[in-house]
């Protein structure tokens, strides 16, 4: 009986498998429908002014963690320590 409990799992498991596969090829084919759509009304989407990889990598090097909590702490607007 373990043994048909067992096969019973391995079948349910390969077509979830098999729907999960048809679900992200349906998937895929909607994002690329309405990519098409968007840029038919919209024209391309402008990529001039996104950040490059390289200044991206400077930004996290330059990064300095909880630096923009100063701000809030001059302003009075962080939480209180607990007691």
């Amino acid at each position: 009986m373990s043994q048909s409990n067992d096969d019973l799992t391995r079948q349910r498991i390969a077509e979830l498998e098999a729907e999960n596969a048809r679900l992200r090829k349906s998937l895929e084919m909607v994002k690329a429908e309405r990519k098409e759509l968007r840029e038919r009304l919209d024209g391309p989407y402008p990529t001039d002014g996104w950040t490059t990889e390289a200044e991206m990598i400077k930004i996290m090097k330059e990064l300095v963690p909880g630096e923009g909590m100063k701000f809030f702490a001059e302003l009075g607007l962080l939480p209180g320590k607990p007691k």
